[in-house]
């Protein structure tokens, strides 16, 4: 039986991880969601491009939840180096954006309710 010291620094241990295993999650969230959305705009996503810009407290709809905000890269037609982002709240896309080489592009979460429902 470990001594009594040993437990906060599990508990410690234990807690990381599980933090480390939600930003994981996050990330591949958010590179799918960056995918799926330059796909539908005929666009490249540049691979390893998706990144973490900011994160804070925000109020939720069950209470105080992470708001995430990452940047990415695309190409529209494979020579070009475009930037984009998108905000997810609790886990969930609010809205996404990319600056295409005519216009910004932007889709929020009601406009992708619409075409879904």
């Amino acid at each position: 039986m470990p001594p009594d010291s040993l437990w906060p620094a599990l508990l410690l241990l234990g807690a990381l991880l599980m933090w480390w295993h939600a930003a994981m999650r996050a990330l591949d969230q958010a590179r799918n969601t960056a995918r799926a959305f330059c796909r539908a705009q005929r666009w490249q996503l540049l691979d390893q491009t998706v990144a973490l810009d900011r994160t804070r407290l925000a109020r939720g709809p069950n209470g105080l939840c992470l708001w995430r905000r990452w940047r990415f890269e695309f190409s529209s037609d494979g020579s070009d180096r475009l930037s984009g982002g998108l905000v997810m709240r609790a886990g969930r896309l609010i809205e996404i954006w990319g600056d295409g080489p005519e216009q910004r592009v932007i889709e929020t979460q009601s406009d992708r309710n619409r075409r879904e429902g």
